[in-house]
Parts: C-alpha cells; sequence; structure tokens
C-alpha cells in the first residue's frame, strides 16, 4: 500500500517532519496535489529503524527507566490521579466565579480587592483532596 507522509506520520505517531526527513532517501511516487507516496512496508522500516543492535537495546532501557521513575511516582502517590485534578480545577473556578459575581456591581476600593484577595487566598484550604 502506498501512502502520503501525511498519513504515514498520523498512523505512527512521529511528526511529520522527523518521517519526511527519514524517508528523504526513499523512491516515491507523484500522488495528487504534489504528495510524494511512499510504499508503506519500505516506510515503516526507515521510520523505525536504528543504526545498530546496540542503539535498539540503548532505547528500550531509556524507555523502561522512564516507565519506572512513572511507576516509582504512583508508588509514592506523587502523581495525582486527572479525575483528581479536574475536579479541583473544577472547584477552584466555582469559588472564582462566585466570588467576583458577589463583588459584581460594586466599585472596586481597595479594600473590596483585598477583600477578594483574601477570598481567593482561602479557596485552597476548602477543597477536598
Amino acid at each position: 500500500m502506498k501512502l502520503p507522509i501525511s498519513k504515514i506520520s498520523e498512523l505512527t505517531g512521529v511528526h511529520r517532519d522527523t518521517v519526511s526527513k527519514r524517508l528523504a532517501n526513499l523512491p516515491f511516487e507523484a500522488g495528487k496535489k504534489g504528495a510524494k507516496l511512499y510504499r508503506s512496508g519500505d516506510a515503516l522500516a526507515e521510520i523505525y529503524k536504528t543504526d545498530s543492535l546496540e542503539a535498539a537495546r540503548a532505547e528500550q532501557a531509556r524507555t523502561a527507566a522512564q516507565l519506572n521513575t512513572i511507576r516509582a511516582e504512583e508508588l509514592r502517590k506523587t502523581r495525582i490521579p486527572i479525575a483528581i485534578v479536574l475536579q479541583v480545577y473544577d472547584e477552584i473556578f466555582q469559588a472564582t466565579a462566585a466570588i467576583l459575581k458577589a463583588a459584581k456591581g460594586k466599585l472596586l476600593t481597595q479594600e473590596l480587592i483585598n477583600d477578594i484577595f483574601d477570598k481567593f487566598r482561602s479557596i485552597p484550604p476548602r477543597l477536598k483532596w
């Protein structure tokens, strides 16, 4: 099957510019609107090739180390689950909106501004996470 660079990029998750650079030496057919069509098997081999077995092992070790770091963060509970982050973000936004709506129509004096900021500062302790 012959595919253009944009489709190869989409399917592999590799940036379009990177795909283009890696396929620069491969033969291609001209497609519609000047698109370069590459044989998918050749393109994949060129995109994922490594210089040597040592380079492949080094890449595998690097990705394994990254995965171990993530697992360690999860075990230490330092990685906050996205559901909690989104919930807290929503609560902060709602509290901020309520404070600003309460001040609507009032003259912004220095005292009112300080009061609003005091209320903003009081939001984090009220969050339940």
